[in-house]
């Protein structure tokens, strides 16, 4: 990490922070082999010790609490390094959300919000890049942060509303999952027949179809921010694909329910790789939010869902090993499992969902162009 200059101590702050969110990250992580937070802060020698490595352990929780939207742990550490903002960290760095489990080569922090889509966690950065003195190389390093922003193409549909445009290779892909299902066998019974459970097995070709969708929405290995798909332009390509097979679905769903699960294997697992700060749009209710009749409340803020129950998984092996996902409706419930009806209560659900959802990202993609591109400089947000 680059900064210019070195932290001279740890206060108590950020000790408690350090101990009580990341120890086990940054032993994993390769950060040190014993735990320096079991030596006494009142001895000179130690402090020092810890010292040496406090730019490189304190950048890396700054950077793991910008990815998971931990907003309490970003301003208690810019709090204590308010250069932190500008830090650049080692090549090799991998920061794993503690949320949605994914794992990518660590950038500034301004970026990767900008890069995620964080609305909220832009927001809170820029500010403190006003309260450092404006160098040159702070003014650019805010622009070229900003510069990163992807928006979204839109194209006039026949009635001349601006739709988000879904890149081809995304269409294809969602498409080749609900092709999968179309040839569905259900070697070992239809998944809510009976005493068949929802999570049963399904034929070798499909099962193999939506491991390929874990493997690219969470990859076993750390991926750049750059090659990595956009999760929510993908979960809008899913809800697009699933609205325009409608009939198909319609046309398959006798006496189980196909359509459902497409929507609780695939979109519910799409669900679970979004931003916590979209995770909370969904936790309050999609429709809610996009037609403003509800703020995200202390709840939702707490990643929970109308039930009680959590948005994310609790570890990768859940989120990844599963062959069932829970699946989010727009008013930010999870769908019964057994539905045993004539009309899929999760394709309704899906059918709404492609509408409010791109509300959603629109009005977020309108929010970032009317207020931060000028800040760019040189660089309106580039389309993709």
């Amino acid at each position: 990490m680059t900064i210019t200059r070195h932290i001279p101590k740890l206060n108590d702050m950020a000790f408690d922070t350090l101990k009580k969110s990341q120890t086990d990250y940054l032993k994993t992580n390769g950060f040190f082999s014993t735990d320096i937070f079991s030596i006494s802060s009142d001895a000179p020698s130690q402090i020092q010790a810890a010292a040496e490595i406090a730019e490189r352990v304190s950048f890396a929780i700054f950077l793991q609490a910008v990815m998971d939207n931990d907003g309490e742990t970003v301003k208690k550490c810019l709090a204590a390094e308010p250069e932190l903002i500008l830090g650049q960290p080692d090549k090799n760095l991998v920061i794993e959300s503690k949320l949605t489990w994914q794992k990518f080569y660590a950038e500034a922090a301004l970026t990767m919000a900008v890069k995620r889509k964080q609305i909220k966690m832009i927001e809170l950065l820029l500010p403190y890049y006003d309260e450092l003195e404006q160098t040159e190389d702070v003014i650019k390093a805010k622009a070229e942060a900003l510069s990163a922003w992807v928006s979204y193409e839109t194209q006039k549909n026949a009635n001349y509303i601006d739709k988000i445009v879904i890149p081809r290779e995304y269409a294809n892909y969602a498409q080749s999952l609900i092709d999968a299902l179309k040839e569905e066998t259900f070697p070992h019974g239809k998944p809510g027949i009976g005493r068949i459970p929802m999570n049963v097995a399904l034929s070798e070709k499909t099962e193999l179809a939506f491991s390929s969708l874990i493997n690219i929405l969470l990859p076993k290995n750390a991926v750049k921010l750059d090659d990595y798909i956009d999760p929510e332009l993908f979960l809008l390509a899913l809800y697009n694909a699933y609205r325009d097979n409608f009939d198909l679905f319609q046309r398959l769903f006798r006496d189980y329910e196909l359509s459902d699960i497409f929507c609780f294997r695939v979109i519910g697992f799409a669900q679970r790789v979004l931003t916590p700060e979209t995770a909370k749009i969904f936790c309050e209710g999609l429709n809610n939010v996009e037609v403003g009749i509800r703020e995200i409340s202390a709840r939702a803020e707490s990643l929970k869902l109308f039930d009680g129950q959590d948005f994310y998984h609790a570890s990768c092996e859940s989120q990844s090993r599963q062959r069932f996902f829970h699946y989010i409706d727009t008013g930010g419930g999870r769908v019964p499992t057994r539905l045993h009806s004539r009309t899929s209560v999760a394709g309704t659900a899906s059918m709404l969902g492609a509408w409010f959802f791109e509300g959603i990202m629109q009005n977020k993609n309108n929010k970032i162009l009317k207020n931060y591109a000028a800040m760019a400089a040189t660089a309106i947000p580039k389309l993709k």
